[in-house]
């Protein structure tokens, strides 16, 4: 039996028996403490029909959340503490039976969590708004890997009564809504906890008449993405949302955002904007008080990352006690200092690395390993709290693209020491996440990491010109090396839709095969467009056909990406996509006729772009 899972297992003992999980079937006892435990072992192979038991008695262990589970040939026995702790237990009796194809190794296995808050942020407000089914969907999923947080990052999609043009643009969810979801996912353990940008990222907000009032202007008038701390209508609006948002979420842990507020410092500078900004969340953290919640903020404005908006470290401590602050970046760095630093000056930390697909095709997974691994290496055991942050910029990326970050998340959290070697994991994540042998997800590679085969440095420039305007010339720097993946993505593509009729995990897969056919077009593009003036109308006239073909394959892109894009979401963000699928087949069938028909070819071919010095 391979007892490599996800997460990773901490103390296994196995020996040479074998048993079929078929002949074994649930005690009234276990599906009394557990009512999801027959759903939760279905997902494998279990049947239910066996005469032998699988069962659990309490235990008392060292390790909150800690379990013991004993296979035998007679029993199999899962050892808990509570709930909680049975459910992790059946879960890695499910992903051992699901990666074993239902033949297990007799033995025990005792595991725990080294952190104690294993979250993930799931950014909902810059493209995908799930329904309603497919957030349940992703909540099984999270407790399978044992995850037990939550954390919806929300900007604008919350429907708010006390505020309705709050993201009334956005398909966002009500309060009954959020609560529901948040009753569903009690029955897995997990705790659903927001994170309400109340400060920064107002960006969509920003654009609504009745909202831009209460945002920061610049010297000019113009409108910032930053609400103003000074604007007399924040306090009340913000107190409305606190009751709405505890009201559908409950007392607990509100994360407030409070990340990248750059406006705040540029505006007011850094002294009266870093004291604006104090102010400001203490008042916010004492509401929340009166609620019975407690505050988690971002870092970085203490902390930084990146940037020149940030007042000092020190300034934290101007903020009352007991905030949780979530130190977040996403590089892969050698050391993270200000972890260390954090922790010294005596804060509560959570460290957030991210899922590295953000304005990508697809996770960059050995970047969010490194990241990951290095991350919850620099917190050293002093942290008990890590968020797998998502994001969404760019609004065109499927979020199922975020499963393989998802998975390392879970597994690093649980296990923060980990022994996987890169290499390791990703054979491990393919298995157990979609079924695959180990020459099944190598052909896979060069679809998380088509950035490697151009040797490109920069993760993000490739992605740029996939919408970038067919009117403008192709200056991509590494344009020479992009038919590299036009033969990689061909081949994966072939691979991807021959595991179609066998895989588990369809709609991930659906996702990944629209990223391969994405970064194939982009390659395409960048490779079949001019990359210099053309000089004649023959030249020109040489070019129509690969500029139709891709105008073809943009289409279809489009009708493909809206099938996986309503699969699984509601309408929200659905028009901004695709308003950049057809601004780019309108675009290239344009330069097409102008290629073929344009009388004045030197002065008006492309509107100039490609006309001759």
């Amino acid at each position: 039996m391979n007892s490599n899972i996800i997460p990773e297992l901490k103390d296994v003992n196995l020996n040479t028996a074998s048993i079929k999980l078929s002949d074994y079937i649930l005690t009234n006892m276990l599906t009394k403490a557990l009512p999801i435990s027959e759903s939760i072992l279905r997902e494998g192979t279990y049947t239910g029909c066996g005469t032998k038991s699988i069962t659990f008695c309490n235990a008392s262990f060292e390790h909150k959340d800690a379990y013991k589970l004993v296979l035998a040939e007679d029993e199999i026995t899962i050892h808990a503490s509570s709930d909680c702790s049975l459910l992790y237990g059946l879960m890695t009796l499910s992903e051992l039976d699901r990666l074993n194809k239902g033949t297990l190794t007799c033995g025990i296995i005792y595991d725990y969590p080294d952190m104690h808050y294993r979250a993930i942020s799931d950014d909902i407000s810059r493209g995908q708004v799930s329904t309603f089914e497919h957030f349940k969907t992703i909540i099984r999923k999270l407790a399978r890997y044992k995850y037990n947080v939550y954390m919806p990052y929300i900007e604008d999609v919350f429907k708010l009564k006390c505020c309705p043009d709050w993201g009334k643009y956005s398909d966002g969810l009500t309060g009954e809504e959020w609560k529901a979801l948040t009753e569903y996912a009690a029955k897995y353990h997990i705790s659903v906890r927001p994170i309400i940008n109340l400060l920064g990222h107002f960006d969509k907000n920003a654009s609504i008449a009745s909202l831009q009032p209460i945002t920061i202007h610049q010297e000019d008038g113009s409108i910032t993405s930053v609400i103003d701390p000074l604007n007399p209508a924040v306090k009340p609006l913000v107190s409305n949302i606190l009751d709405e948002v505890v009201e559908a979420f409950g007392p607990g842990i509100i994360h407030v955002g409070g990340d990248e507020p750059c406006a705040i410092t540029e505006v007011y500078g850094k002294e009266k904007g870093g004291q604006l900004f104090i102010e400001y969340y203490t008042w916010v953290h004492d509401e929340l008080a009166k609620r019975d919640c407690s505050m988690m903020m971002y870092a970085d404005f203490f902390a930084p990352p990146w940037g020149d908006y940030s007042v000092g470290l020190e300034r934290a401590l101007e903020l009352p006690k007991g905030i949780n602050f979530v130190f977040w970046d996403y590089a892969a760095r050698a050391s993270y200092p200000y972890v260390e630093k954090l922790h010294e000056i005596g804060l509560t930390v959570t460290v957030s690395p991210g899922t590295w697909t953000w304005n990508r095709f697809a996770c960059d997974m050995k970047l969010c390993w490194n990241n990951t691994t290095g991350l919850l290496l620099a917190a050293d055991g002093q942290s008990t709290h890590m968020i797998m942050s998502c994001w969404g910029d760019g609004g065109d990326c499927s979020r199922e693209l975020n499963w393989p970050g998802f998975l390392i998340g879970a597994n690093c959290s649980w296990a923060a020491n980990t022994t996987y070697t890169f290499e390791q994991f990703y054979d491990i994540y393919h298995a157990v996440f979609f079924g695959l042998n180990k020459e099944e997800a190598a052909s896979l590679y060069n679809v998380y990491h088509y950035d490697s085969v151009m040797g490109l440095k920069d993760n993000f420039i490739f992605k740029q010109e996939m919408f970038k305007s067919a009117l403008e010339p192709i200056t991509f720097a590494e344009k020479e090396k992009a038919y590299l993946l036009i033969d990689e993505m061909t081949k994966a593509l072939e691979l991807i839709k021959s595991l179609k009729t066998r895989i588990q995990e369809k709609t991930a897969l659906d996702a990944l095969y629209l990223s391969a056919k994405r970064i194939l077009f982009t390659a395409k593009k960048i490779s079949y467009l001019p990359w210099a003036p053309l000089q004649n109308r023959e030249e020109a006239m040489s070019y129509i056909s690969h500029v139709l073909e891709l105008a073809s394959e943009v289409e279809n892109l489009r009708q493909y990406h809206e099938k996986v894009w309503f699969d699984t979401n509601r309408r929200s963000d659905w028009g901004y996509v695709e308003m950049l699928y057809l601004d780019l087949r309108d675009e290239l069938q344009r330069l097409a006729r102008h290629m073929a028909h344009d009388k004045n070819f030197r002065k008006n071919l492309a509107f100039h772009v490609f006309k001759a010095d």
